[in-house]
């Protein structure tokens, strides 16, 4: 590439970073601290889009080689730091510890390649500059490679990582920018002296910033499930046969008041993690409202979980099933006198909906409004009793025997129930 193309490349590069940081000057959805790791990800790679373009003119200036072997030194440093920023971007303080064991792995890899830059100092090089101050690979440029290929790997694991604990959200998004990250490695590998890497990865930024939009606008802020809206867009999308959960906490209103907001906000984060715990695998989770939660089966969840229930018996396995998240929070309440933990508990209530597909007949199916509200009943009914055997709050209920089946009668006379959901 010439000098007057790979200028232009690297300009438009650099004005497409300038006007993602305009848009993020307008953000207002990203937190603060979210919007300075983009800042500080977009000026680290205008950096090194300058510094690059540097090195460029000065190979063309016939400076000394100790400067260029200095310049392209730092560019070949900041590459993994590059991918780090992108990581550190969807990491947070309070994630698991696979992402910060993964953080931890990137920042040893990262300082690992600038060890290697170092050691460029001592006659072992990456790259080599000839008498005519023409860049060339060198004897390293191999474990180059790969430590920034482990890199990316790891960001990759992390990104998949952090999709999982969003429920797979906006996953195409997601793959598009990985694609365009390892096309700019696939060019910065196969052309020496191409500026083309830093446009694609000047392009990868938008999709970043469009995928975490979307993660912040359909995730619940404070438990990290999936929010309301996206759970009324889901319903009316649902055409598969699913066992819908509802979930309420016992005697919530009673610890906000005891204990403060603070309290119940991390009572409802530990209760949404245990449901992710229960759940997660095999059902979308939900924060639908203050203190309210709700799981939907994912599709082919259900015709799994028949298949695999002795006389295919669903409603044996659904309180089976249910069974997960009251052992959960029996194993992680906290003693009375313990400092730090309460002892709650949560109700729950289900109801299935059946496909087309899945009953032989229209007139024996409930429709899915009824479903849920079935669920809500069975829900609310568990609740009462829970407040009859439990007068005092904040006491874990123990698991009961069987599920309470609660008869709803719908409110469309035509649509009855199967018979077996009228047990009382």
């Amino acid at each position: 590439m010439d000098i007057l193309n790979y200028c232009v490349v690297s300009g438009v590069s650099i004005i497409f970073l300038i006007g993602c940081m305009v848009h993020l000057c307008e953000n207002d959805v990203f937190s603060t601290r979210r919007i300075r790791k983009f800042f500080r990800l977009i000026i680290l790679l205008i950096v090194e889009i300058v510094v690059d373009l540097v090195f460029i003119l000065l190979e063309y200036q016939r400076v000394g080689n100790f400067v260029l072997y200095l310049v392209k030194g730092i560019e070949l440093s900041l590459n993994p730091i590059l991918a780090f920023l992108v990581f550190d971007v969807f990491y947070d303080k309070r994630a698991d510890k696979s992402m910060t064991t993964i953080r931890i792995v990137m920042i040893s890899l990262v300082l690992a390649n600038i060890l290697l830059q170092l050691a460029g100092l001592f006659g072992y090089h990456v790259f080599t500059i000839d008498e005519n101050g023409i860049y060339h690979r060198g004897p390293l440029v191999i474990a180059y490679v790969v430590l920034l290929l482990l890199t990316i790997l790891f960001l990759l694991i992390g990104l998949v990582t952090f999709s999982g604990r969003t429920q797979g959200t906006m996953m195409a998004t997601l793959f598009v920018f990985t694609m365009i990250l390892v096309l700019s490695i696939v060019i910065r590998i196969a052309f020496e002296n191409s500026s083309y890497d830093f446009l694609c990865l000047s392009v990868s930024i938008p999709f970043l910033l469009l995928y975490y939009s979307h993660v912040t606008l359909r995730v619940d802020s404070l438990t990290k499930l999936l929010n309301r809206h996206v759970y009324q867009r889901m319903i009316k999308r649902i055409d598969y046969s699913t066992i819908i959960i509802m979930i309420d906490a016992n005697s919530f209103k009673v610890i906000n008041d005891t204990y403060g907001h603070e309290c119940g906000d991390q009572t409802l984060k530990q209760i949404a993690s245990l449901i992710c715990e229960a759940y997660g695998r095999y059902a979308y989770c939900f924060r639908i409202g203050g203190d309210e939660f709700c799981v939907i089966l994912k599709p082919g969840m259900y015709e799994k979980m028949l298949s695999s229930t002795p006389h295919r018996d669903i409603y044996s396995a659904t309180e089976k099933f249910m069974e997960k998240l009251d052992d959960l929070i029996l194993a992680c309440a906290g003693d009375e006198n313990s400092e730090g933990f309460l002892k709650y508990g949560v109700s729950q209530g289900y109801g299935i909906y059946y496909s087309e597909a899945n009953y032989p007949s229209v007139q024996e199916r409930m429709t899915l409004d009824n479903v849920i509200k079935l669920a809500d009943e069975r829900m609310y009914h568990e609740k009462e009793q829970f407040r009859k055997d439990h007068p005092e709050f904040c006491v874990v209920p123990k698991r009961p025997s069987k599920r309470v089946r609660v008869l709803y009668k719908p409110t469309v006379p035509e649509l009855v129930k199967d018979v077996s959901e009228n047990d009382t």
